[in-house]
């Protein structure tokens, strides 16, 4: 069984957050909010101090560094070791003023899987397996993909006024298959309760 992660956190937390490709360094970033879930797509949320309110600034607001559609890594760690939490794009962002010329740029980023829920299509599949026609719907999104594979083939199946990502998830439901998404591309197998623990987790005790 894997230790648990805390016996490796010797040293600083580190945070690193990428632009475009560039690693922002100054920036004061007050929080950083990270979700991934089966069947879900990831997202993350920054909030960063940005601007002066009576000097009616906001630099980063204002400038191009957060535009929607801009690629953003987010990597943490302790000391020097640094793992990738999230990837993706700028969907979003927005600005938060309170007292004391507090005021905050907030940025929402979602996996570029997002480009899957955009719009509602139509096809025609002929003599495919289920994981077959997953691999094609995420290959269509320009993704990499690491399907388990299925076994039946289906002479026809219509894809109709439909978001790819909602029809992934129906051909993979009746397989029991979950849909993962990770920094380095998307998984969809099936859960293995047999399988040992990854890791061990102890409550608080009295």
């Amino acid at each position: 069984m894997a230790t648990s992660p805390n016996l490796g956190a010797d040293g600083p937390v580190r945070l690193t957050l990428s632009c475009a490709g560039t690693d922002q360094e100054g920036l004061a970033i007050i929080s950083v909010q990270v979700r991934r879930a089966f069947n879900a797509l990831p997202w993350a949320r920054l909030e960063i101090a940005d601007g002066d309110m009576p000097e009616q600034s906001s630099p980063l607001s204002d400038g191009e560094l957060f535009a929607p559609g801009t690629e953003i890594v987010i990597k943490a760690g302790y000391d020097e070791d640094e793992l990738p939490l999230f990837t993706g794009i700028v969907v979003r962002h927005g600005f938060k003023i309170s007292g004391s010329n507090d005021a905050r740029l907030i940025v929402e980023c979602r996996d570029k899987a997002c480009k899957m829920t955009l719009g509602r299509n139509s096809a025609h599949y002929v003599d495919q397996t289920d994981s077959a026609v997953i691999e094609t719907l995420i290959g269509n999104a320009g993704l990499q993909a690491d399907v388990q594979a299925t076994t039946i083939t289906h002479k026809e199946l219509v894809q109709y006024y439909c978001s790819d990502w909602d029809f992934m998830l129906a051909r993979a439901t009746p397989w029991a298959c979950w849909s993962m998404w990770t920094p380095a591309k998307s998984a969809s197998s099936r859960p293995t309760p047999a399988r040992p623990p990854a890791c061990r987790w102890t409550g608080a005790r009295t």
